[in-house]
């Protein structure tokens, strides 16, 4: 039960982000606060929240937004935040491998839209509607 209701919650974030991401450009915080919250909220309610996991997904979370600054924008803050509120639900390593593998698939079809010649070099692709796949595919493998 406990699992599922995890799902729920990291798929509906990601799905209302990757919303955002691909009609604004940008990432709701108040969402991504608001699920961070909820999530804690459960995990209290289950008897299975740990402090370890939130310093974990925080120090995450810190990580992306440093790797945003030195990228001058190339990942926003937003992704950063989102990493974190992912991190409260996944755990360190499930959230670096969702981060892995969506960075992958981002730049394998930024690579097939620059070869297709549908996207110049510096066309910008949103990073959530990739998460959501990931993670969509994730859960149906059982990772």
């Amino acid at each position: 039960m406990e699992e599922l209701v995890n799902m729920t919650i990291i798929m509906a974030l990601l799905g209302i982000c990757s919303y955002f991401d691909i009609k604004e450009k940008k990432i709701p915080i108040f969402f991504v606060i608001l699920f961070a919250g909820i999530h804690i909220a459960f995990s209290a309610y289950q008897n299975c929240f740990s402090i370890e996991r939130l310093l974990a997904a925080l120090f995450l979370g810190v990580g992306f937004c440093l790797f945003s600054m030195v990228s001058k924008g190339a990942l926003g803050m937003g992704d950063g935040m989102l990493a974190a509120a992912c991190g409260i639900g996944l755990g360190f390593y499930k959230t670096l491998a969702l981060f892995f593998y969506g960075f992958l698939l981002t730049g394998l079809t930024g690579f097939l839209l620059l070869a297709g010649k549908k996207a110049g070099r510096k066309a910008e692709m949103p990073l959530v509607p990739f998460l959501y796949l990931v993670y969509g595919g994730m859960c149906f493998l059982g990772i």
